[in-house]
């Protein structure tokens, strides 16, 4: 009896786990995907245009000029409070627009003051006037006599306070515009016209482009940067977009 009432409870122990199911097998873990992490670079920098040549334009444009009527061209200077321009002469609505498209994106650039036309003259500390060649000789002398327009500037201890835009009004009006923005480019302070990027805006050879070159706002960018001072030298500006690029 005692054998079959052993034989009985195995029995009912194995039908009792045949009628079970088998737990889930564990799930294979996924291998997490495999992520390359792509260099990241300042928002100055162009892929295409090595440090050393945006340090010899930079240098070229910004501390050098092409007339020199007192200070020293070969240090960096800039405006250093926001800038009021009025507008004189024969312009016509596309002088305005041109003026307006570069004054909006001047006004995106870090570290810059600030532009804005004012009708005000106890104001103003620029002067865009569109006049005759002649007069152009008149208000800024003998230098400009073949010139399609010219700008000065003033300056005191490297901060540029005041200057003067002049454009001859008898021009057609595609050539009006580039020489609109390379004149007003000229007086922020990147002065010298280049022979180093024939599609500069300031191309030192006869040309007319519509726009800025992406080095040209690279080198405003740059200028206009806080860490870029007025009165700082070649080689301390260097040393600045060096760091400032990458």
């Amino acid at each position: 009896m005692k054998r079959l009432l052993i034989a009985v409870f195995a029995l009912l122990l194995l039908l009792s786990a045949c009628g079970k199911e088998n737990p889930p097998a564990e799930p294979t873990p996924t291998p997490a995907p495999q992520v390359t992490v792509q260099p990241t670079h300042s928002p100055l920098y162009l892929p295409d245009v090595a440090v050393e040549d945006v340090i010899d334009y930079f240098h070229e444009v910004c501390l050098d000029s092409e007339f020199v009527y007192g200070g020293d061209p070969s240090i960096l200077q800039k405006w250093g409070a926001p800038i009021f321009y009025t507008i004189e002469g024969a312009y016509t609505d596309e002088d305005i627009a041109t003026l307006t498209a570069f004054e909006e994106w001047l006004n995106d650039v870090e570290g810059f003051p600030g532009i804005s036309r004012t009708e005000d003259v106890t104001e103003r500390n620029l002067r865009i006037c569109f006049c005759t060649q002649q007069e152009m000789v008149t208000l800024m002398g003998e230098d400009f006599a073949t010139m399609d327009g010219g700008v000065t500037f003033w300056y005191e201890d490297n901060i540029i306070y005041d200057a003067e835009i002049c454009v001859r009004k008898d021009l057609d009006q595609h050539v009006r515009n580039s020489v609109i923005l390379e004149e007003l480019y000229n007086g922020l302070g990147p002065v010298q016209d280049t022979s180093l990027r024939s599609d500069s805006l300031i191309y030192q050879e006869y040309s007319t482009p519509q726009w800025m070159s992406p080095v040209d706002e690279l080198i405003l960018r740059l200028l206009y940067h806080p860490e870029l001072q007025p009165g700082m030298d070649a080689w301390q500006c260097e040393q600045v977009i060096r760091c400032l690029y990458y």
